[in-house]
């Protein structure tokens, strides 16, 4: 009885209904473009009740075909999802090949297949990237994400690394270690950017605060690290008149790294220009035991100019004592030796290098000079000039990073720019 009554309220209600409109006919306007399109009101109606009945009918089908139970199958799913990983794997195989289309490609299948994985997302934006596309939609996406932000700000860290755009990078290095706070990578890399800055004072801190946090810096590598700033500051100190307190940042570099030898030649320096020559020969009699080179070895010839020959013979004779199996040591040795016509102790040093196959250039410029001085056999001279056109270079300071020769020790090349890559070889 409710149904009935329903349905006749239902009735009365489409036909007061239709009985208005057709006593208040009216017209619908479309305008589009320049276009007009003009029906009645019944026709609006009649369109607006076919439109619902085109929509219930779908819908009906869809229910009856059952196809969010096809499309929600957990097999098809699976295989779906199967799918998409071979089609992933195939993406990296590519990418590992250096095929970086091919790696696009299959990577956007997979996306199709899974939607926005950010996995997926990051080959598709490291291929991208590799194939020197300047427009890369997927870094954008995924730097939207919080969670995949900092593998964007890595992707473009790496970039200005490369670039070697130090500028560019310490601020986002300080962004990213606002979120990181901890991150060992991160806070080696912003006291390596200002060290590249030349930024001493301020790599100094940042040094520090990475040594508060484990395995930011190689155990191995923080004394020397902390060596080589101070060793930088001292020579600010000493460029500003400021002696004593250089010469306590060179005695705190030199008992973080005890053969940094760079700190110990300007230490002795101030030794020198402060008239304290005993100091300075002290200095360099302890850096002589760990480490040798030329720049040493002519500071400690050269220490005291009024001595006479023998007395540094003397004098230099103690200091290679202790490091017997040295080249270096030698030709220092054999050097004051000639001059103070000591020829058995120098044939026996320049000897010893040939013997333990260390001779260079300087072993036979060494004897060249030593026929010339003893026996003034200038035929002998000149066959041993001839033998140190072959020879093996000298030591010499050199950056690792580029190969570029200096004349001395840096700790900025000047040619990579790279910090405390120039060393002795």
């Amino acid at each position: 009885m409710v149904r009935l009554t329903f349905y006749i309220i239902l009735a009365l209600f489409f036909a007061f209904g239709a009985a208005w409109i057709s006593s208040n006919p009216g017209q619908v306007l479309i305008t589009w473009q320049g276009w007009e399109v003009r029906f009645s009101i019944a026709v609006f109606i009649m369109l607006a009740i076919f439109y619902f009945l085109i929509i219930w009918s779908v819908l009906k089908l869809y229910k009856w075909l059952n196809i969010a139970t096809y499309l929600g199958n957990p097999k098809r799913l699976a295989a779906k999802r199967q799918k998409a990983n071979l089609d992933l794997d195939h993406a990296w195989s590519a990418y590992a090949l250096g095929d970086y289309k091919e790696a696009i490609k299959f990577a956007l299948r997979a996306k199709s297949k899974l939607g926005e994985d950010h996995n997926i997302l990051r080959l598709l934006a490291s291929a991208t990237e590799a194939s020197g596309e300047t427009n890369n939609p997927y870094l954008e996406t995924l730097g939207k994400s919080p969670q995949s932000a900092p593998w964007v700000q890595k992707q473009q860290l790496d970039h200005y690394i490369q670039d070697k755009s130090w500028e560019a990078a310490l601020p986002l290095v300080n962004s990213m270690l606002e979120t990181h706070t901890s991150n060992g990578y991160l806070l080696k890399m912003a006291f390596l950017l200002l060290a590249r800055l030349g930024k001493w004072p301020e790599s100094y801190q940042a040094l520090q605060n990475a040594l508060q946090v484990k395995g930011a810096i190689v155990p191995s590598e923080k004394g020397h690290l902390k060596a080589v700033i101070e060793y930088c500051l001292a020579l600010e100190k000493k460029a500003g008149g400021q002696k004593t307190e250089s010469h306590a940042l060179l005695k705190a570099a030199l008992k973080n790294d005890s053969s940094f030898a760079p700190a110990a030649l300007l230490s002795a320096q101030l030794y020198i220009e402060q008239n304290d020559k005993k100091s300075a020969e002290k200095t360099l009699a302890a850096i002589w035991k760990k480490t040798q080179n030329k720049d040493l070895a002519d500071m400690i010839a050269d220490l005291n100019p009024q001595e006479s020959a023998n007395e540094t013979f003397r004098r230099i004779k103690k200091i290679t004592d202790t490091t017997p199996k040295s080249f270096e040591a030698n030709h220092l040795l054999a050097k004051v030796a000639i001059s103070a016509e000591h020829w058995p102790d120098a044939e026996a040093a320049l000897t010893a290098n040939i013997n333990s196959n260390t001779a260079t250039k300087t072993t036979y410029e060494l004897l060249a000079l030593l026929e010339r001085r003893q026996k003034n056999d200038e035929e002998a001279a000149q066959k041993y000039l001839t033998l140190s056109d072959s020879a093996s270079a000298d030591g010499n300071w050199t950056c690792t990073e580029c190969k570029t020769d200096s004349t001395h020790f840096l700790p900025l090349c000047p040619n990579c720019r790279e910090f405390d890559k120039i060393t002795w070889v």
